[in-house]
């Protein structure tokens, strides 16, 4: 992983955030200027991760690797962090498929990050590294110089731009793509008139995208499966032509490697995928397993069943399937719709196998789909303020309002209670979600809703204004719904959960989402005497603070956000340590035990330095470090979007305070986050968490000056 080097001398936080608890304004107050010496260039290179600068050529065949322990495979910078696959991903399938490749043959994998597909194929050609592992396109001009492995998917190009275009074959125009790209000799082949213009940088398909959106270029090519996946959530890019040809994309090694590509064709013809974008199927289990070794899950994006946090794909529903398809030996493909409709649609045309997304299964369901027994109860229950007026029962309901979209399952609920009790009911906005609705509650906005158990726990676990006082309905029971026909995968999920459904993993994986336990650290501020120590451990972060030039009061103030100084903090998602790293975040930085101190202190401070170095250099220094923070804690993807959402609303993109932060609690709303590439965020959580640490900090500088 190489470290650039710092562009600024000093950080200056000078803002000071104090807000107004009845208008919640924010005032500004300059603070002294926090001031260090600018460093030397940082030059670290990880366990895991290697800058492509300082490689070395070292050939290596397969005896040689094995005796290694460890495998140097490529990736382009901007694949590091996971985005929110909407119907599959084919790159992150392609990682999970090479990562367990290496665990079956007892390997590290030590992963060489590239910025370009240039460097990355002149890095296997040089014996810099073993493998590109990725769905790269086999040409002849690659296969001259570099071995494949057999093909793992197929595809076909297209031309993307904002408008469409009458006649192509009577037009010059020009295309940006990426340098050394299949999608050049493509454009070169059939339209020759065309002008090519290089990019020196390969970025994902989204920012392309909005490139494109911007006009910033004005087309480029990609390929028709992540051109669909853009098209799922937004509306701005145009597909204006399709190329005829199908590519095969397969893995690359270095010729004449032929025991190193026997292992992998063999353990690639054992676990063959078959992209489930290529292809509408209605099989049954066993045809799944031996023919696409993909199980595709219809779901939702939400807090409870699939979301992206810090990287990592988390749910509920998320986590059970995953299990259900590793013990099958399948990967897990996700396909994101928004409705119960949408869901069934999906599943009857045969674009997905399974809904796992927290559904009630009701009679006249029952009646319509073929439903799997329960894996989970809930209860419908009525939300209200703690500072309303007492509801000790359904009486008490009388001439109180509720708020429910019609289309929600609460809306029938919400009808006897009018007959019956006389509640009045509100039609709530069709955009606004049930977790919007409990918010608003919470806010004194609206008076009373009803929500499910589960998601009012996850709500009351990050408000202390919420209580539940009457329960409607009881054991509710959530079930999956498979095609009828398909008699194998229901019988496989019913076994599933008759053997796990309350057992010990399983309420492990449901605490962990809907646990009544707070799961947001109660932060306060402790009293510092101005000249005694800010925490147990500032001598060790003022060390490793400095060559990044952090100001190690924020780190300081960052880890008592984090972990309040406890070395064996663990969050409810799996974070360890004084830094609250997940271990797979810290492992792949090199670092393998966080309940050390000083060892997550380290990875702490490097993932930190590494948000940071993602944002472009021109912002002021102190904006870069809000939206380092703001990363940290809600994955930099979100941030993106959030920063994308503040330009629709005519706010700073490029400033945190009352502008990008405003923008990021829009992630709640079905609205936002449905047009955006990361989706669903808990806003409010990153916007605290700057906040929070940042006011901590300004009372550190105040103490210790």
């Amino acid at each position: 992983m190489t470290l650039k080097k710092l562009t600024f001398v000093s950080l200056i936080l000078c803002l000071f955030i104090s807000c107004n608890s009845s208008e919640n304004e924010t005032s500004v107050k300059k603070i002294p200027s926090v001031t260090t010496e600018s460093k030397n260039q940082i030059k670290k290179v990880t366990k895991n991760y290697e800058s492509h600068e300082k490689l070395k050529s070292q050939p290596k065949n397969w005896s040689d690797i094995k005796n290694s322990g460890y495998i140097r495979a490529l990736k382009l910078s901007w694949e590091q962090e996971k985005h929110l696959p909407r119907s599959g991903s084919t790159s992150l399938v392609h990682r999970e498929l090479f990562e367990d490749f290496a665990e079956e043959n007892g390997l590290d994998v030590k992963w060489i990050m590239v910025d370009n597909l240039e460097l990355m194929l002149d890095a296997l050609k040089n014996h810099q590294a073993d493998i590109i592992p990725r769905h790269l396109s086999i040409t002849s001009k690659r296969a001259k110089d570099l071995s494949f492995t057999q093909h793992l998917s197929k595809d076909k190009e297209v031309l993307i731009g904002r408008s469409k275009i009458s006649n192509l074959n009577k037009q010059s125009i020009t295309v940006k793509l990426p340098a050394e790209s299949s999608y050049i000799d493509t454009a070169k082949k059939f339209f020759p008139e065309w002008q090519i213009e290089s990019m020196d940088k390969a970025v994902n398909s989204d920012d392309l995208a909005d490139m494109i959106a911007n006009k910033q270029i004005d087309y480029t090519i990609l390929d028709q499966s992540a051109v669909e996946v853009l098209q799922s959530y937004r509306t701005d890019i145009k597909v204006i032509h399709t190329f005829p040809e199908e590519t095969y994309q397969a893995w690359a090694i270095n010729k004449e490697r032929p025991e190193f590509l026997e292992k992998l064709n063999s353990f690639i013809s054992t676990h063959r995928l078959q992209s489930s974008k290529q292809s509408i199927r209605t099989q049954d289990l066993e045809a799944i397993k031996k023919n696409s070794k993909t199980i595709r899950m219809i779901t939702r994006n939400s807090p409870e069943t699939y979301f992206l946090w810090r990287g990592e794909l988390m749910g509920f529903d998320y986590d059970l399937m995953k299990e259900f398809s590793e013990r099958h030996g399948l990967y897990l493909d996700v396909v994101v719709a928004e409705t119960y409709e949408e869901m069934l649609k999906l599943l009857k045309q045969g674009k997905g196998d399974i809904i796992a997304a927290g559904i009630s299964r009701t009679e006249k369901r029952a009646t319509e789909s073929e439903f799997s027994i329960r894996y989970n109860r809930v209860d419908e229950q009525i939300v209200a303020h703690n500072e309303s007026v007492p509801i000790k029962t359904k009486s008490d309901l009388k001439g109180r309002t509720i708020w429910v979209r019609k289309s929600s399952a609460f809306w029938p609920t919400a009808k006897v209670l009018e007959k019956d009790f006389g509640i009045i009911i509100k039609a709530a906005d069709e955009s606004t979600s049930t977790e919007l609705l409990i918010g608003q509650v919470a806010n004194k906005e609206i008076d009373l809703t009803i929500a499910d158990s589960n998601l009012i726990a996850i709500e009351q676990s990050f408000r202390d204004s919420l209580y539940t006082p009457i329960t409607l309905n009881e054991d509710i029971p959530w079930a999956y719904i498979v095609r009828k026909g398909n008699p194998q995968l229901l019988n496989a999920i019913n076994a599933f959960i008759r053997k796990e459904y309350r057992g010990t993993w399983y309420n492990v994986v449901k605490n962990k989402y809907f646990s009544n336990e707070s799961k947001k650290q109660e932060i306060r501020s402790e009293r510092i005497i101005s000249g005694s120590s800010l925490s147990p451990y500032d001598t060790i972060v003022k060390q490793h603070a400095d060559p990044y030039d952090f100001d190690w009061r924020l780190i300081v103030s960052q880890m008592y956000q984090e972990s309040r100084f406890n070395p064996k903090a663990q969050s409810h998602a799996g974070a360890v340590g004084l830094m609250q790293l997940l271990p797979r975040t810290a492992h792949e930085l090199g670092y393998k035990n966080l309940k050390k101190p000083e060892e997550s202190i380290m990875a702490g401070i490097e993932y930190l330095n590494w948000t940071r170095e993602r944002f472009e250099e021109s912002l002021p220094p102190e904006e870069r470090l809000f939206f380092a923070l703001a990363a940290y804690n809600a994955g930099y993807g979100h941030v993106k979007d959030a920063q994308k959402i503040a330009k629709q609303l005519n706010l700073n993109p490029n400033k945190w305070f009352q502008n990008v932060e405003v923008a990021m609690l829009k992630l709640q709303q079905p609205k936002y986050y449905k047009t955006v590439r990361f989706g669903y965020c808990r806003g409010s959580e990153p916007v605290d968490y700057v906040r929070e640490i940042h006011q901590r900090y300004l009372g550190y500088v105040t103490v210790t000056q």
